[in-house]
């Protein structure tokens, strides 16, 4: 899938009858954006904030993505903003920026700095991977970048929620997204993503996106988690995260060979 592609499914709300589907990676190890696009997942989210990737490892994901032909996006750490740049040149289709719409993590100046002039301050180099090391015209690419870089605001506070309408009116990403656990965090429900005061948030945010026409996306655990989604307006969806469901299908396949055993032993 080409970042083209992927923003227009954004746009649109639907992906031939099947879910636009990402999942959060946390593993440095970039086989593991391979397995997802073998795996038929048409993104996933390079995590730069909680997880374990570096700006290397993180372009090893780009890699992987490239070769796999899904998209890459990235969740920078408020500590990676400077490393915007480096990672759009490198290949990276995008970010997800996290606590967005909070006044004190400047997520709107990421944005601009994603784009080059007169759109946005992105630094110029012409001899990266983006512009074919020198060998594409940079107009051309730098216009291209333009139009196609993917921006996610990931809306994670209680006080942005309630200030839901101005946050969205000001809005400078393309798309945004609810982010449940911190959400959660922020209301003192630690945890607790199916509470209802977060459950009731989610909405809230999805309805006001959905007023104005913007795309949002939404935070799975599970499959069935989409049966909830019953308007049927959400553009993507993020599917957990790779080490959460690789521990899930463990103990899955631990508790289905221990009752197997003592059955049989008994």
């Amino acid at each position: 899938m080409t970042v083209s592609s992927l923003k227009v499914q954004f746009s649109s709300n639907r992906n031939a009858g099947a879910p636009t589907l990402g999942a959060f990676v946390f593993s440095p190890d970039p086989d593991i954006s391979l397995v997802y696009a073998h795996a038929g997942f048409h993104f996933v989210i390079i995590d730069m904030e909680h997880g374990a990737n570096d700006v290397r490892s993180t372009i090893g994901h780009v890699r992987a993505c490239q070769a796999g032909g899904i998209v890459s996006i990235v969740r920078l750490g408020v500590a990676n903003f400077h490393d915007a740049g480096r990672l759009l040149d490198a290949g990276a289709a995008g970010f997800m920026l996290p606590h967005y719409g909070h006044p004190t993590y400047g997520a709107n100046e990421v944005v601009r700095a994603m784009r080059y002039a007169p759109q946005g301050s992105r630094p110029t180099c012409t001899g990266v991977p983006m512009a074919g090391f020198g060998l594409k015209p940079f107009a051309e690419a730098a216009e291209q970048s333009n139009q196609d870089v993917i921006s996610i605001g990931l809306i994670e506070d209680a006080s942005v929620v309630e200030d839901i309408d101005n946050v969205l009116d000001s809005l400078a990403v393309d798309c945004v997204m609810p982010g449940p656990a911190d959400l959660a965090t922020s209301m003192g429900l630690h945890g607790q993503l199916r509470h209802p005061q977060v459950l009731a948030a989610v909405e809230k945010i999805a309805a006001a996106a959905k007023r104005r026409g913007i795309a949002h996306g939404r935070y799975i655990n599970d499959p069935s988690d989409i049966q909830a989604d019953t308007a049927g307006d959400t553009a993507f969806y993020v599917y957990s995260i790779d080490y959460k469901s690789f521990a899930k299908h463990l103990k899955e396949v631990e508790t289905e060979a221990r009752e197997i055993y003592r059955a049989a032993t008994l």
